[in-house]
């Protein structure tokens, strides 16, 4: 995912690095942006937003693993976070819920009721597939088992997928909800033209592509975001072989000791687990 050259060789960052992400959606400056990508995923007009925690490029840690999440509140108070996750996560489904009672309990200080809480939307922009439905935006509320009557409406966790095969399934051109999934999901220059000629506001979000994309210090941080991230991935994969490993070791020692207690030779013990008797001996000592 480092970026796409056009057909002009000028460099184009990909939207769905986080860091990328953040530095489109994240400023004073695209909060219009943001309240029109946030009105194609909801369906809802957000009025009133206000940043909790703008982007400002002086103030980006050196740490590449800080988290890149967008978080506002609208005018009527409701708290709303939006997550990019471009690769495949296989808890992304807990962490959102995870991250949704974090910040809903958060707005409880001190001298306030239970009263005081207000909705809470989390959004998770997916790179890939995730559900089976082939619909675009999937939408989870708490609602009771049979009846399906909401217990309130406080509780709400959104997946809009944008990968290429679930942004142009059944979605209407010309439209602000493909425009944005378009753009967001593509891969290609093409992609990213046809969703700018649909949407104002999409093309506003092209043309700042476009300028950000020639930035040397934000085309670094975007690089050294998605080198992070992959090495990240490379140290998840080696702990789970590691683990494993280990895991396998264990069963080994546990079958040796109860074959043992169970008054098996250990030269059979030996055969079965492919042991040396000097091994089986260390284990059963």
């Amino acid at each position: 995912m480092a970026g796409i050259i056009t057909s002009h060789s000028q460099y184009l960052l990909f939207p769905q690095n986080d860091f990328v992400f953040k530095v489109l959606f994240g400023s004073e400056d695209s909060k219009h942006l943001l309240s029109s990508l946030l009105d194609s995923i909801t369906g809802e007009q957000k009025s009133g937003i206000t940043l909790k925690n703008p982007f400002l490029l002086r103030n980006y840690p050196d740490e590449k693993e800080g988290v890149l999440d967008i978080r506002l509140t609208t005018g009527n108070g409701e708290q709303v976070f939006i997550e990019m996750q471009a690769e495949r996560h296989r808890a992304i489904h807990k962490r959102m819920l995870f991250y949704w009672a974090r910040a809903y309990g958060a707005q409880l200080i001190k001298g306030k009721d239970y009263d005081s809480l207000k909705r809470t939307t989390g959004i998770c922009i997916l790179g890939h597939s995730w559900f089976k439905d082939t619909k675009p935006v999937s939408c989870f509320h708490a609602l009771e088992k049979s009846r399906y009557e909401p217990i309130c409406i406080d509780f709400e966790l959104m997946f809009i997928q944008v990968g290429n095969s679930n942004s142009k399934q059944g979605i209407t051109y010309n439209n602000d909800p493909w425009a944005w999934r378009t753009f967001l999901g593509a891969e290609t220059e093409e992609e990213m033209i046809m969703a700018a000629e649909a949407s104002e506001a999409v093309h506003e979000a092209y043309n700042k592509l476009k300028v950000i994309s020639q930035d040397p210090i934000i085309r670094a941080y975007s690089e050294a975001r998605e080198l992070w991230l992959i090495d990240q991935t490379i140290r998840e994969n080696e702990a789970r072989r590691e683990g494993r490993e280990e895991g396998k070791e264990e069963a080994i020692r546990e079958m040796v000791i109860n074959m043992n207690k169970s008054g098996i030779p250990i030269e059979s013990i030996a055969a079965i687990a492919n042991l040396s008797l000097e091994e089986i001996r260390k284990i059963v000592k």
